[in-house]
């Protein structure tokens, strides 16, 4: 019997060396329902020619990747980086995408004051929340792991992602992702806070013991995240939206063929990616 993959979604980076060609058809070849694209790649496809593609594959996207970074160390490059995303939300809204996943930056060059960064984040969330609204692309809010708030991202949080998503309103959603919520202990508070309908994707991968590096996540399975708990979790609040396998792992999965990947992938993720749970089809 095939998995049922219709919510099932394998994101770009899991797959590197594909080109953007090369990912969809290699994606709808094994029964995945859907790719979540990055935006290099769509760059070098061309914006129109990748929509088309998907479409003719029988493929959905589930986010477009990733947002410009919000860390500019001077004002006019600050305001450059929120233009830089309005373009990406129109980017996203023309290849049909329901959300951008925002990775936020971390601190500025020569900067230490951690909470005034995480203040310029949250008014440029704003400003760009009317550009999302109009356009009918959702801001998705991702909050990494802490390792990164350096350097990538100082949304570090579930809780501070879902208090920005209740400022933020239907601008924005949350992109919670296994490998940078696991260990936080609201995690699952938190998901039932948020109820099925503010949750755009949710990422799935493993924790690896030891992490070699900051690009060295486990495919499901292989790491310490109890994976079925958590989508038990999801079942019981009735979410119903679309799951993504995106696997950094610089040392192992990305040195692979991309079709092993993905095939190992598939076999790792169906169990954990549907059917739709009962309380989810009542609801429908």
């Amino acid at each position: 019997m095939q998995p049922d993959l219709s919510r099932f979604s394998v994101n770009q980076i899991t797959t590197p060396n594909w080109s953007m060609a090369q990912a969809i058809e290699g994606y709808a070849g094994q029964g995945v329902g859907g790719i979540a694209c990055w935006r290099n790649y769509v760059a070098d496809y061309g914006v129109e020619r990748t929509a088309r593609h998907i479409r003719d594959a029988g493929l959905w996207v589930a986010s477009l990747c990733t947002s410009a970074w919000l860390n500019a160390a001077t004002e006019a490059d600050y305001r450059a980086a929120i233009e830089e995303n309005r373009r990406i939300l129109d980017t996203a809204a023309a290849m049909g995408a329901p959300c951008v996943v925002m990775v936020v930056g971390g601190l500025p060059a020569g900067c230490k004051d951690i909470m005034g960064q995480r203040a310029r984040v949250r008014d440029a969330l704003h400003a760009l929340a009317p550009h999302a609204r109009a356009v009918g692309v959702r801001l998705g809010l991702e909050p990494l792991h802490p390792m990164y708030a350096g350097d990538r991202s100082v949304l570090n949080s579930i809780k501070d992602a879902n208090d920005l998503c209740d400022e933020l309103g239907d601008a924005a959603g949350l992109v919670p992702d296994v490998y940078h919520c696991w260990w936080d202990p609201c995690f699952e508070a938190e998901l039932r806070r948020a109820g099925p309908d503010r949750i755009l994707t949710f990422h799935y991968c493993d924790w690896l013991v030891p992490t070699r590096n900051l690009r060295d996540r486990g495919m499901v399975g292989d790491g310490v995240v109890d994976i079925p708990r958590i989508r038990g979790w999801l079942d019981d609040i009735g979410y119903a939206g679309k799951f993504e396998l995106e696997l950094f792992s610089e040392l192992d999965w990305w040195n692979r063929p991309g079709e092993e990947t993905v095939r190992i992938g598939i076999e790792r993720c169906a169990p954990h990616v549907g059917p739709l749970p009962a309380i989810a089809k009542d609801q429908s």
